[in-house]
């Protein structure tokens, strides 16, 4: 009897250690491949601009538009801080390529308030991943870490309206550039 008793005793507390061991080696295993999902994420964005450059290059504007706005990597990166800066960079040399779209248009007609309100967020984003990614150390259930991840999801939602608005400006612009020649 007492053998049972003892066995029920410890049987909760082992279950409770087991528990814990894997807690505690989970996370160093999920973060390695949390951080190779983030990279093949970038990476189909990178061949989307990829794409986009071919068509640029074929003088396909529509195609290439359609690519760039898919080329966008506003994923909130959690593992890898140099992937966070490749992202950055990636934005930035997709804003130049679009800028450089607009200036091939003849200048009184290009209106790109859109390409300065993309710059802002981007460049907003960049802050606020840098700081999430400070932060990464902490709690899942850190105050200032969901608040940043609430903040990082609203300028995702703001950055996508605000590229469409930009593509949708291009397009605009360059058919009028095709129906005036």
């Amino acid at each position: 009897m007492s053998t049972w008793l003892v066995a029920l005793v410890l049987l909760p507390i082992a279950l409770l250690l087991i528990g814990g061991i894997v807690l505690l080696l989970a996370r160093p295993l999920v973060t390695p491949a949390l951080a190779a999902l983030e990279r093949a994420r970038f990476q189909r964005c990178l061949a989307r601009a990829a794409r986009g450059d071919a068509h640029l290059h074929e003088r396909q504007t529509e195609p290439a538009l359609r690519e760039f706005e898919a080329a966008f990597c506003l994923v909130i990166v959690r593992a890898d801080a140099r992937l966070a800066e490749q992202i950055q960079r990636h934005h930035t040399g997709l804003l130049s390529r679009l800028l450089s779209m607009a200036d091939d248009l003849p200048p009184q007609r290009v209106r790109l308030l859109a390409l300065a309100k993309v710059d802002r967020l981007l460049d907003r984003r960049g802050d606020m991943q840098r700081a999430y990614l400070q932060l990464r150390n902490r709690p899942l259930r850190d105050a200032r870490r969901l608040q940043l991840e609430r903040e990082l999801r609203r300028n995702t939602r703001d950055t996508r309206g605000a590229v469409r608005e930009l593509i949708a400006d291009l397009q605009l612009i360059t058919s009028r550039k095709v129906a005036y020649q």
